[in-house]
C-alpha cells in the first residue's frame, strides 16, 4: 500500500535551470537553500549508497506489507523514522507482537534513528545523488497531513551539468520528472508520483555507476 499521487509528470529537463554545486561559504549546519530542518549529509561512497538504498528497499516491503490504507502506510514510516511506537496505528503491536516493525520501532527514542534520519523513501535517492556528487538540500516523501510541505516526493538538489545530463535518461526511464528548483538557490529537483519511483531510481543510479562513472 505505497501510496500514489495523482500527477502529471514532466520527463523533459527544465529549460534554462541554473547548474552547479553550491558555494561552500553558502553550506552550513543547516544545509543550503532556505529550507527548514534540513542539513548536509555530507560525503557518501558508493557502498554507503547501496547499504541504504537495500536496508530502505527493505523497510518499504515492510510497511507495504503491513499498512492496509494509506494511513497505515504513513503511521507506520513515521513511527520506524521516528522510533516512536505511539505513531503506530491503534492496536498494531497488540495485534502483532512478533512483528519485525515493532521490533525495530522499540520502546522510543532511544534507539539509533533508522536511515540517518532521512524519510523512508527519499534516504535511498538522497544518498544515491550524493554518492554521483550531487549536492542533496532537501526532501519529503510527502504526507497524509497539513504538515506535509510538498504535495508529491520530490528531492531538491544542485548538480553539475555532465553529471544532470547523466541523470537525465534514468529520471525519464523511472517515471520520474525534474523542475527548476532555482526559488532556493542554485537547485533543481526530482519529483514523481510515488517513492516507489524514487527507489527504482536510486537503484539504477548505482547501477550505472558501477557500468561507468557518471563524472567521465
Amino acid at each position: 500500500m505505497i501510496p500514489v499521487v495523482d500527477i502529471e509528470i514532466d520527463p523533459t529537463f527544465p529549460a534554462n535551470v541554473t547548474l552547479g554545486l553550491p558555494p561552500e561559504d553558502e553550506i552550513d549546519e543547516e544545509g543550503y537553500g532556505f529550507f527548514r530542518g534540513v542539513w548536509d549529509i555530507g560525503d557518501v561512497s558508493h557502498e554507503e549508497a547501496v547499504t541504504m538504498i537495500k536496508e530502505e528497499r527493505r523497510l518499504a516491503s515492510l510497511v507495504d506489507l503491513a499498512a492496509s490504507t494509506h494511513a497505515d502506510f504513513e503511521a507506520i514510516a513515521g513511527a520506524l523514522e521516528a522510533n516512536d511506537p505511539d505513531c503506530l496505528p491503534a492496536g498494531f503491536a497488540a495485534e502483532r507482537p512478533e512483528s519485525e516493525i515493532v521490533e525495530l520501532v522499540g520502546g522510543g527514542y532511544d534507539a539509533e534513528l533508522l536511515l540517518g534520519s532521512l524519510e523512508l523513501g527519499v534516504a535511498g535517492l538522497s544518498y544515491a545523488l550524493t554518492s554521483v556528487g550531487c549536492f542533496t538540500a532537501a526532501s519529503c516523501r510527502s504526507h497524509l497531513s497539513h504538515h506535509s510541505w510538498s504535495e508529491r516526493p520530490i528531492v531538491y538538489f544542485a548538480a553539475e551539468r555532465p553529471t544532470a545530463h547523466w541523470l537525465t535518461p534514468l529520471v525519464r526511464d523511472t517515471g520520474c520528472g525534474f523542475g527548476d528548483g532555482s526559488g532556493h538557490g542554485r537547485l533543481l529537483f526530482v519529483e514523481a508520483p510515488s517513492i516507489a519511483n524514487f527507489m527504482d531510481l536510486a537503484d539504477r543510479i548505482v547501477g550505472q555507476v558501477e557500468r561507468q562513472s557518471p563524472r567521465r
